[in-house]
């Protein structure tokens, strides 16, 4: 049976609780602390190591167990907990596969979130309250957080891509743009792809950070340069037959993505392609239905921020001097593709 009007209120209202139980475990590292103890650790002994409140923690502990991310091992005071084995991976934050970080970072966003009356209100972005583990750390999340989820995403991206033909140069030697391209993981996916490649990763120094070790001692890294700057004040690397605009867009209004797609059009070679991935909305903005609750994010988090419908993307790029705009990969996720040539 459906659920009643009421109750199906209720069961989203609720949904509060359990994401602030995950947040809190992410900020202060509970499952990882307890993988480092041989996945075996109490609640008063979780407590001590990290100088948390021993009954809140058992609170936090028991409800993780509720949700099935925990094992419970014992009735009295002294059991133990244990990270169910299919999140071991996710939930340890020092493992490559980790979610910790994209935790961390929507925490950040549920607080932002918590505010949207007030953002309403005043029609701009409440003051940042930052993490537990301070506003450095939370840049890092971000950036992180970022690429765990393009890490999972990537191979389908890729893909997409190839059968509707973006990737295809006519050449293997192409010289790829990766505008804010942060720890690199798609820098990475395209100079895999195109094996006779070179890339320049252009970003903020915190992300520059990042892909400095990603790719330091790799066998790419003599393949990959990597550029600090300010895209939208600063002059982008130049020469480039590919430049990769991904999950930018949507931080901006339209005069800002145009000012980033003429900088982008300056950069590139004649006849070259750029791609612009992030949601693209239907024309009554409601489809797909993540990349509406997207755009009240970006009203939350940002000055200017929102999501785009293609028509929209579309006349942005020929305003900034591109031809040819094409929604190469039309997906209801952050995964569409919209790619644009500039004139030979």
């Amino acid at each position: 049976m459906d659920q009643s009007p009421f109750e199906s209120l209720r069961s989203v209202m609720s949904g509060y609780m359990q994401t602030s139980i995950l947040a809190a475990a992410a900020e202060l590292d509970f499952c990882t602390v307890i993988l480092e103890n041989g996945n075996s650790l109490g609640a008063a002994a979780l407590a001590a190591k990290l100088e948390c409140d021993p009954r809140g923690t058992a609170a936090v502990l028991d409800a993780l167990t509720a949700m099935g991310f925990l094992n419970k091992y014992g009735m009295s005071e002294e059991a133990g907990y244990a990270v169910a084995d299919e999140y071991t991976a996710v939930l340890d934050s020092r493992h490559p596969d980790t979610f910790v970080p994209m935790m961390r970072h929507m925490a950040g966003g549920q607080r932002t979130w918590a505010r949207l009356a007030w953002s309403l209100k005043d029609g701009k972005p409440q003051p940042r309250q930052p993490s537990i583990l301070g506003p450095e750390q939370d840049k890092i999340s971000f950036i992180m957080g970022m690429n765990s989820i393009a890490v999972r995403l990537v191979d389908g991206t890729m893909e997409s891509m190839k059968k509707a033909g973006v990737l295809s140069f006519g050449k293997d030697d192409v010289s790829i743009l990766d505008i804010g391209g942060a720890s690199g993981t798609y820098a990475e996916a395209f100079l895999k792809e195109l094996p006779r490649s070179r890339a320049v990763i252009f970003d903020l120094p915190v992300g520059i950070a990042q892909a400095r070790k990603r790719f330091q001692g790799s066998e790419m890294e003599a393949r990959i340069r990597l550029v600090e700057g300010d895209f939208m004040l600063d002059a982008l690397p130049g020469g480039s037959d590919f430049a990769w605009i991904s999950a930018i867009i949507h931080q901006m209004d339209r005069e800002e993505s145009r000012l980033l797609y003429r900088n982008a059009l300056q950069a590139l070679n004649s006849g070259g392609l750029v791609a612009v991935r992030d949601y693209v909305m239907s024309k009554d903005r409601t489809f797909p239905k993540e990349g509406a609750f997207f755009g009240v994010n970006m009203f939350v988090n940002t000055e200017s921020g929102r999501v785009y419908t293609f028509e929209e993307i579309r006349e942005d790029l020929e305003s900034a001097g591109f031809g040819e705009v094409t929604h190469a990969v039309v997906t209801p996720s952050m995964s569409a593709v919209v790619t644009a040539r500039k004139p030979a």
